[in-house]
């Protein structure tokens, strides 16, 4: 995460954020998590290939080692090993299938989507942008307002900028520019009125 938010990254996205409701009577709320998914499997397959390396070690390697190293020594490598791939997030990318994450990704932006209120705005004007740095994933949820009055094909070519620069390890002071490019859909299709208030808070979920 720190690495993510470098250079007032978590500053950069809360102007973002302000820049984008400017125009616009739509509502924005972005979300940053390391992870969307415990993908105990990796840790797991890790843990259990160093037991069983330790253990070919064991058998046959010099000099001969007594019984109770056969029992022990495969045990804590593994353990070790596990422990310390707890958080290794290229390694989980490389073990874990890309239809297996993306899947994690959405389930946990749609449940963001319900848990922020982003649903809840009077106008259904609420986007919502999740970003999982394990998975170097972003999705874009955008309420029925929004999906009705901007047009579909900017707007998922936005959507796609976007998560072509999170797929690129860009940092968070890097997506400005694509959540700039969504802003001025929004202002176009769903200019702010002079009423307009802001209903859901501007500060980066993280």
């Amino acid at each position: 995460m720190a690495g993510f938010f470098a250079d007032d990254g978590k500053g950069a996205l809360r102007r973002a954020i302000e820049a984008f409701e400017a125009g616009t009577s739509a509502e924005l709320v972005i979300a940053v998590r390391p992870t969307s998914e415990r993908y105990a499997h990796v840790p797991a397959l890790v843990g259990g290939l160093a037991a069983t390396v330790t253990l070919a070690f064991l058998l046959y390697g010099e000099p001969a080692f007594g019984l109770h190293w056969f029992l022990i020594d495969p045990l804590l490598a593994g353990l070790v090993a596990a422990w310390l791939v707890r958080h290794a997030h290229a390694l989980a990318r490389l073990l874990t299938p890309r239809a297996w994450r993306d899947e994690a990704v959405l389930r946990a932006a749609k449940a963001g989507f319900l848990d922020h209120g982003v649903m809840e705005t009077r106008g259904r004007t609420g986007v919502f942008v999740y970003v999982s740095l394990t998975e170097r994933a972003a999705v874009v949820l955008a309420d029925r307002g929004v999906r009705r009055e901007v047009p579909r094909a900017p707007w998922d070519q936005a959507v796609a900028g976007l998560q072509a620069a999170v797929a690129a390890g860009a940092r968070a002071s890097e997506l400005a520019p694509h959540l700039q490019a969504l802003g001025a859909l929004c202002a176009d299709a769903l200019p702010r009125g002079e009423d307009d208030v802001n209903e859901l808070p501007d500060e980066v979920l993280a």
